[in-house]
């Protein structure tokens, strides 16, 4: 049996992509299914990153490029 999860809230940019009907429909139609209780659609602000990953690679970058690598 599969057992639904409670929420989903994946982490999402800003993009008009992420707010189109597919998408919102996808996760709706997930809802319907009873694969999950609640989606929660948190967007990023514009300018930010969407990925904590992001974050730390362009860290990492900076401190290159600050040694001349």
């Amino acid at each position: 049996m599969l057992y639904a999860v409670l929420r989903c809230a994946p982490q999402l940019d800003n993009a008009s992509d992420n707010k189109s009907r597919w998408m919102l429909g996808f996760f709706a139609w997930l809802v319907k299914l009873g694969w999950v209780k609640e989606v929660r659609l948190p967007m990023m602000m514009v300018g930010h990153t969407h990925e904590d990953i992001d974050a730390l690679f362009r860290r990492i970058a900076e401190y290159w490029a600050r040694q001349g690598r």
